[in-house]
């Protein structure tokens, strides 16, 4: 390792200063890149664990998240905590069963620690404290509302004091977007009413947040009130009548293909009529009234008598209707159902796929008509319309399906594809710069020969191995190829290594090249003088 190292060291040193800087800005680069990859890939993901926490127990929950040494995340201005995703079902059961989430408005659990010797300014004082967190608790259930505030002034039983009426205030912090309607207000003032004794409906006060009052503490107008309440019940009525038709209509032509609008005319007059009949062929006797008179004169019987009157009073059989009107009665229904065509796959000429509109045919058209006036109870003596016509609707044009491989696997498997695939390219790259970048460096590099072998730079000691006999110009020929820890030999470009040698060092290659030239000339013109020449150097080498 130390040795491939020191390699890798001698070719840095070979470049010039301006490919260094090039090849560390390179180097760096792609290792800051590689780490960045690496850390995202392996980052931690976190999910909401909870949201509008009070101050009081975020704080606590963070504090045992600190304990635990478990990572987490504020947000939202310390309301929302986030944890790893991993561990978000096992914390919320914990915190939920060690209290860290209980309510922090207290109604009637206000006296289960009830103090022995307090006052009866304290109770009553508690006793308000309890009914407004009780209010309050009941307020919160509704959808709009996120908290509330309720404040009561309750009237006090004194002496010689009648008719002492009580007030209350309501505060509502609604839900972005959110609102109530006028039914809604009333309720909730109708429920802090019943609930407290001494406070009328009228004296309670709705307001929100932002300081605008929703339902001011007196009684309205009954003329604006009566409005109100019939444009709402006509509003309701259209609205049930609109999602009836929509669901009927929706089935047959598919969602989002059809546009549904009733209107309701309605009758909201109150009759009240009288009616009187006699039967002048009955009679009742109403009352009877009988009158006797009688003298009885014992001295003459002759002035005795007796008289008697009968008086009867008889009244005709007379019948008395009252009829009252109900108010609300469908007047007259007008029904508009707007429905699209059907879209179906044509290929052109080039092969492509098409969704192409076809409109409905009439007989269609009165079918859905047909289910639309059973539907919201069509009369024609009432003088009910029901229009059902057929166009293209804007936007509504279905794209050609094509199956969606990451529809059916799920997006964490293709998003830990797409990551693992980045790491391996990364990889990839970092191999291919490095591999090239050493075989660059290696190709401008003189090698020097094998062991035993003297340099082709190494000056004035090469003159006597230049000039000598052909084992000398057979061992320059290795001279020019080289290996690096034992690799393979690496043949040099010629161009190139002239250009590593100095002057004189080139002056006696090409010496040196020319009598090899010559010899290799000698050998293979007269290789029957050469062998004798061989051999004569033998023999002297033996007789040393």
């Amino acid at each position: 390792m130390n040795q491939v190292a020191g390699k890798l060291w001698q070719i840095f040193q070979q470049y010039s200063l301006k490919q260094k800087m090039v090849i560390s800005t390179v180097l760096l680069s792609f290792i800051s890149a590689l780490i960045v990859l690496i850390l995202w890939a392996n980052r931690t993901e976190y999910d909401l664990l909870f949201a509008n926490l009070s101050s009081e127990a975020a704080s606590s929950i963070v504090s045992d998240l600190r304990e635990s040494q478990i990572p987490y995340r504020i947000e939202d201005g310390g309301k929302s905590i986030y944890v790893p995703k991993e561990s978000v079902a096992e914390l919320r059961l914990k915190y939920a069963q060690a209290g860290y989430l209980k309510d922090s408005i207290t109604g009637y659990e206000l006296f289960e620690n009830n103090k022995m010797g307090m006052t009866t300014f304290m109770q009553r004082l508690n006793m308000k404290r309890a009914l407004e967190g009780e209010l309050m608790r009941t307020i919160n259930q509704f959808d709009e509302v996120q908290s509330s505030r309720v404040h009561l002034v309750i009237p006090e039983d004194r002496l010689f004091e009648e008719n002492k009426k009580g007030s209350a205030s309501v505060v509502l912090n609604l839900k972005p977007g959110a609102s109530l309607n006028n039914m809604q207000l009333r309720g909730i003032a109708s429920l802090v009413a019943n609930s407290v004794e001494g406070i009328e409906p009228e004296n309670v006060v709705v307001m929100d947040s932002r300081g605008d009052v929703l339902l001011e503490g007196k009684k309205e107008d009954n003329l604006l009130t009566n409005v109100s309440g019939q444009y709402q019940m006509q509003q309701a009525l259209e609205k049930a009548l609109q999602e009836k038709v929509k669901s009927i209509v929706a089935g047959v032509v598919g969602p989002e293909n059809a546009v549904v609008k009733v209107t309701a005319e309605l009758d909201f007059d109150q009759i009240e009529r009288t009616r009187e009949e006699y039967d002048p062929e009955s009679k009742v006797l109403l009352s009877q009234e009988e009158y006797i008179e009688s003298s009885n004169d014992q001295v003459d019987s002759l002035n005795n008598y007796t008289v008697r009157k009968v008086t009867s009073n008889y009244e005709l059989s007379k019948t008395i209707e009252r009829y009252v009107s109900n108010s609300g009665n469908i007047k007259r229904l007008a029904v508009a159902v707007l429905v699209n065509g059907k879209y179906e796959k044509q290929t052109d000429e080039n092969g492509n796929v098409q969704m192409v509109y076809q409109p409905r045919s009439e007989e269609e058209l009165n079918q859905i008509a047909a289910l639309v006036k059973s539907a919201v109870g069509f009369n024609e003596d009432r003088g009910d319309v029901v229009e059902v016509q057929n166009m293209q609707l804007v936007n509504h044009q279905p794209e050609v399906e094509e199956p969606k491989l990451i529809d059916q696997i799920g997006f964490d498997f293709w998003q830990q594809l797409i990551t693992y695939a980045l790491i391996a390219l990364g990889l990839l790259l970092a191999f291919v710069l490095l591999r090239n970048l050493l075989k660059t460096s290696i190709n401008n590099l003189i090698i020097p020969g094998p062991e035993g072998t003297p340099a082709l730079t190494n000056g004035q000691d090469d003159e006597k191995q230049q000039l000598s006999a052909p084992e000398n110009a057979q061992q320059e020929a290795p001279a020019l190829t080289g290996n690096v820890a034992g690799e393979e030999l690496l043949a040099l470009p010629e161009d190139m290594f002239m250009k590593k040698l100095s002057p004189e060092a080139r002056a006696k290659l090409m010496a040196n090249d020319k009598m090899t030239s010559e010899v290799y000339k000698f050998v293979s013109e007269k290789p029957e003088d050469a062998a004798k020449l061989v051999r004569t150097w033998l023999l002297e080498e033996n007789k040393r």
